[in-house]
């Protein structure tokens, strides 16, 4: 026998108003949003009430969406969108939210209706979050005196908790909504006897509260009655505001929000995944999908067997699909569970943790839960992605509906928010080539709907050599949310694209990379009318930069355009790149002699700055240039090109650059660390011999030598030419001896730069240099290449990691990674 509880005198002094003002023609409607059991029971009180004026909780300026909420081709789910300076706020509706019923209940039937929440710009932006509902039900979630309930009940969680008492209400009592909403009401004040006045001070909860009361005062006496929808925690604040309560100073004293603001709302299509609690989503029911079904089902006096028979078999279908079949046995015993378990636990309607407890009982045949196929197959029935239904141009910025055409117009699926993958054509197919281009706008300009996974990626540099591009797209409510706050910067794609290349050419130190990287997606986004101010920054980079490894990246993106000009729109731009290319190797050139006074810190990056110099200057006098065939003569390979245009070189191809090198090289200044790369560099080129490479090294690896010394040396010679030691037994001997005359305290001072050294020599490679060394020393080669025992388990799992590594390696045109 449950003891009976001495209910809390400020709540039963807001139960004895909220029934003395509902007499009086002001009906005070707690809920909780996305509620099917509160928009029901809202919905037998209008038809009986009939009000004449329905107030919503919600930012005062979506009044102006009104007519948009209310056009008959407008399906939820819809959300209105609020873009601040800092962040964005979503206001989503469901076929089954309350506050969807009461507008169109009030639009159909000529009521006046109004949101009285205050101004999404009133609310204040939290630091640190850039999208956030409107909704929030956090104090509910937390409140202790509800967990208590709960527990009592032997529910699970807050969510249950709630199912138990409200949504699973049969029909008829769902009708009884004096009753339903006296409980709401009790229900929202447990949770506000638990929160502290400083509390609702500073989230702003008494001053929303304050903008709630003043609206009410205005319509609180119209003939025909009101209807005040709000979330049930703040119902018993506006009962102590028109009952005079003493609480109620807390929320006049934070009045002084505009009453009627002029500010921007908009409308986008939202999705059922999105608006669900589990996923994240801080006002949603757990699954909206399975509460849409409920709402439906109940609308059409569907009984609850054929309800939960729906239920189950469309889960039954979607592991079917996913071979993983369930018998008409088992979803029967499912149905039949579902229901008793409703009974057991005295609902007048199965709910959602009956349908999932049941489906985990008879589904399940392990510990696996809601993993795997069944997890998967919950999700989409207790969620979805199908977006709703907005008109073009009737809540939302030209902008949403341009893209929407165009994305429509290139067959891109963009009716729901499935994430979709396509893979391009585009050195083939011009329309192919199309798509990659709008693609490639809605990313430059941050919509979220499209990214790159893989293939022949321009704008990074990978995959060269491959026909297709992979890419995924999907049409979210967060890239209308991006496009609509995009709006204010520009009218059209074109526009937002325009003002993109101003603020990325605009950026301080922005350096030669990152305006040959913006060059790139001009391109790859069919926009080479808008190159002319990036070539012309660029070319300033080329005399002002400092940097050699942005010089050194931005000729790697140059020469990758003129390599890839049956994807590109080059046209006339190709003698211009060309010509830049050339500047930007003298501007190499240029700085090659300064590393000699380069700080310890900088010198690795140096020595990956001259590995990718050398890299490209293999790349121009291999790579040929894209053109149409001659019938007298081969296409000039890319330096070719670019020494036609601005390089001279002499009859003994003394390049500039290659000449700089040398000296480098040469000048006893030079780093070790530095040193040794170009000695690597110089001898993989055939530009010095063993011999010379013998006598360059001598210096770094005479017996007596500096340990550190040694060690740099080392780390850049191998980072260079990892095989190096290898194929010269002169420098292996030489490096022996070195490391033999060394003291034991320096040679431990060293050893952790040593070993970080051989690591760039590959497994193979290692073995190959122990046996080398066994033979130089009279050492067992066991000895020096020893092998750890390893967990056979644990070995096959590192096989299979490194199986699946190489096959991604290859799809993604990285033979040359995978070792032999």
């Amino acid at each position: 026998m449950v003891e009976p509880v001495e209910i809390p005198t400020r709540l039963a002094r807001a139960l004895d108003a909220h029934a003395r003002w509902r007499d009086a023609g002001v009906h005070l409607v707690g809920v909780r949003h996305h509620s099917p059991g509160c928009a029901a029971a809202l919905a037998a009180l209008l038809d009986e009430v009939r009000p004449a004026v329905v107030l919503i909780e919600g930012p005062r300026e979506y009044g102006a969406l009104l007519p948009a909420l209310a056009d008959e081709r407008t399906k939820p789910p819809v959300a209105i969108l609020s873009v601040g300076d800092r962040s964005s706020g979503f206001y989503p509706l469901a076929d089954f939210s309350p506050e969807w019923v009461a507008l169109r209940w009030g639009s159909g039937h000529g009521a006046t209706v109004e949101f009285i929440d205050a101004s999404y710009a009133d609310i204040g932006e939290p630091e640190g979050v850039e999208v956030r509902t409107l909704q929030a039900e956090h104090h509910l979630a937390r409140s202790e005196l509800i967990a208590a309930v709960g527990a009592r009940l032997g529910c699970r969680d807050h969510d249950e908790t709630w199912e138990q008492l409200f949504e699973v209400r049969s029909p008829q009592e769902l009708a009884d909504w004096r009753r339903f909403f006296a409980d709401t009401l009790a229900w929202g004040a447990l949770a506000r006897l638990d929160a502290e006045r400083d509390l609702l001070d500073a989230d702003g909860t008494h001053a929303r509260e304050a903008v709630m009361a003043a609206i009410l005062d205005r319509y609180r006496d119209a003939p025909g009655g009101v209807v005040v929808v709000t979330g049930a925690f703040h119902t018993l604040a506006l009962l102590d505001v028109l009952e005079g309560a003493p609480e109620a100073d807390w929320v006049r004293a934070k009045a002084g929000a505009a009453l009627d603001p002029e500010r921007e709302a908009w409308l986008i299509r939202y999705d059922f995944d999105r608006l669900d609690g589990l996923r994240g989503y801080g006002a949603g029911m757990p699954a909206p999908g399975f509460w849409q079904r409920a709402w439906q089902a109940r609308s059409a006096g569907v009984d609850p067997c054929r309800f939960a028979t729906a239920i189950v078999l469309e889960v039954a279908g979607r592991l079917r699909d996913a071979d993983e079949p369930a018998g008409a046995a088992t979803a029967m015993d499912a149905v039949a569970q579902a229901l008793r378990l409703a009974e057991l636990r005295g609902r007048g309607w199965p709910g959602r943790t009956d349908l999932t407890d049941a489906l985990l009982s008879c589904f399940v045949k392990d510990d696996s839960g809601l993993s795997g196929a069944i997890g998967e197959a919950l999700r989409a029935v207790f969620g979805g992605p199908e977006l709703g239904a907005i008109p073009d141009g009737l809540a939302a910025p030209p902008l949403v509906a341009e893209a929407r055409r165009a994305a429509s117009g290139l067959r891109f699926l963009i009716d729901d928010a499935t994430p979709r993958q396509v893979s391009l054509d585009t050195q083939r197919k011009p329309s192919h080539v199309k798509r990659r281009e709008f693609l490639a706008r809605m990313r430059f300009i941050g919509s979220g709907f499209a990214r790159q996974l893989g293939g022949a990626d321009l704008v990074q540099g990978t995959g060269a050599g491959l026909l297709f591009e992979d890419w995924e797209y999907a049409w979210t409510p967060l890239v209308e949310a991006s496009l609509i706050a995009a709006s204010t910067r520009g009218a059209t794609i074109a526009e937002l694209v325009r003002a993109g290349v101003a603020e990325r050419l605009a950026e301080e130190n922005l350096g030669a990379a990152g305006v040959a990287g913006l060059i790139t997606e001009l391109l790859v986004m069919g926009e080479p009318e808008a190159l002319r101010p990036a070539l012309k920054v660029l070319r300033r980079c080329y005399d002002d930069e400092v940097h050699l490894g942005s010089v050194v990246n931005s000729l790697h993106a140059l020469a990758g355009l003129l390599a890839e000009q049956g994807r590109l729109p080059l046209g006339a731009q190709s003698g211009v790149i060309a010509d830049l290319i050339g500047t930007g190797l003298a501007c190499a050139a240029h700085l090659i002699a300064p590393l000699a006074g380069l700080r310890p810190e900088d010198q690795p990056r140096a020595c990956d700055d001259l590995i990718a110099l050398r890299s490209l200057l293999l790349r121009l006098e291999s790579s040929p240039v894209e053109a149409p065939p001659s019938p007298v003569e081969a296409p000039p390979s890319l330096v070719e090109l670019v020494e036609t245009l601005s390089v001279s070189t002499s009859s003994t191809s003394d390049h500039a650059l290659r000449r700089e090198l040398r000296l480098l090289r040469r000048d006893p200044r030079t780093p070790a660390r530095l040193h040794g790369c170009l000695l690597g560099l110089g001898f993989c080129d055939a530009d010095l011999d063993a011999d010379e490479l013998a006598g360059a090294s001598a210096a770094h690896l005479a017996p007596g030598a500096d340990a550190d010394r040694v060690a740099e040396f080392l780390l850049g010679l191998l980072q260079a030419a990892p095989d190096l030691l290898l194929h010269n037994p002169e420098l292996v001997d030489a490096l022996n001896a070195a490391l033999g005359a060394m003291e034991p305290e320096a040679f431990l001072a060293v050893l952790p730069d040593l070993r970080r050294a051989f690591t760039w020599l590959k497994p193979a490679e290692t073995h190959a240099l122990a046996a080398t060394l066994a033979r130089l020393t009279g050492a067992a080669v066991t000895d020096l290449d020893a092998v750890l025992a390893v967990d056979p388990v644990l070995a096959e799992r590192a096989a299979t990691i490194e199986r699946d590594l190489v096959a991604s390696l290859r799809r993604d045109g990285l033979t040359e990674w995978v070792a032999s």
